[in-house]
């Protein structure tokens, strides 16, 4: 294989890694940033729509089995 080739395919190799590595980055900062706590006021409300049916929250309808 020519030189050139060669080295057009380890940037491109390199370019791959790098972004993978960034993407890999931004996944934990997503997973380490995110609350902790349980919203128990919207889960609440959630629940009392899957169980006894009614509008969600924004007036989406209820789930599939809530009808």
């Amino acid at each position: 294989m020519h030189p050139y080739f060669t080295g057009e395919l380890a940037k491109i190799k390199i370019a791959e890694e790098l972004e993978y590595a960034a993407r890999q980055r931004r996944a934990r900062e997503a997973v380490s940033s995110r609350p902790r706590s349980i919203d128990f006021s919207s889960f609440g409300q959630r629940l009392r729509v899957r169980l006894f049916g009614g509008t969600a929250l924004g007036g989406r309808p209820a789930g599939a089995g809530a009808a």
